[in-house]
């Protein structure tokens, strides 16, 4: 599965015109062991606001659509995940967005029932897959946020963290950001350094 991640990412790379970068998981493997992580069956991608994406220069066997949160890109010939429900799915989603912020569960329940019909999106992405954020800037905090993402305390980016730089470590030209070890203590908490198979969100 890690090969075929990193095969995903050589095919994806051209098509993305502007500044990005790796991170999450990925970037945890890349700065620990200087790989992705060998149970990790994705890669997340992070993108400016003014960076531009073409699909169209994808190999064909790629696929990409757009999913709840972010742009899912796989190899279109695998099997797809099993899921519980596409209603869990849903109430992730929903459970995300700022105006359900502070929502119970009932509450969540009853908001996502109403337009579930409407905006639900079926699955189509198989294992394993790319997942591509674009970035939302605060000027005024002076940093990028990672939209949809639960807990803003955690998944931000100041503007000295993303003077970005270039790594090999995947064995192609990737792009991560200067101050990695800031963000993963952050995000992972000041054990990052350990490897943790049982780790979840």
């Amino acid at each position: 599965m890690k090969e075929e991640l990193k095969e995903i990412l050589q095919a994806l790379i051209p098509c993305i015109s502007g500044r990005w970068f790796i991170s999450d998981g990925a970037l945890l493997g890349i700065v620990r062991e200087g790989d992705l992580i060998e149970y990790d069956d994705d890669i997340d991608i992070f993108i400016f606001p003014d960076t531009k994406l073409n699909f169209d220069k994808l190999p064909e066997k790629y696929k990409w659509y757009k999913d709840y949160m972010c742009f899912k890109i796989y190899n279109g010939n695998n099997k797809k995940p099993k899921i519980r429900s596409d209603w869990n799915r849903f109430t992730q989603y929903t459970g995300a967005l700022p105006m359900c912020s502070g929502f119970n569960r009932g509450e969540l329940f009853k908001f996502s029932s109403k337009i579930y019909r409407e905006e639900r999106i079926e699955l189509q992405y198989t294992l394993p897959w790319i997942d591509i954020f674009v970035l939302e800037h605060e000027e005024e905090e002076e940093r990028y946020i990672v939209p949809y993402y639960f807990n803003k305390k955690l998944f931000y980016y100041n503007y000295e963290e993303l003077e970005l730089k270039i790594s090999y470590d995947l064995g192609f030209k990737i792009y991560i950001p200067n101050k990695a070890e800031a963000i993963l203590e952050r995000q992972y908490g000041s054990d990052w350094r350990t490897p943790d198979p049982h780790f979840k969100w």
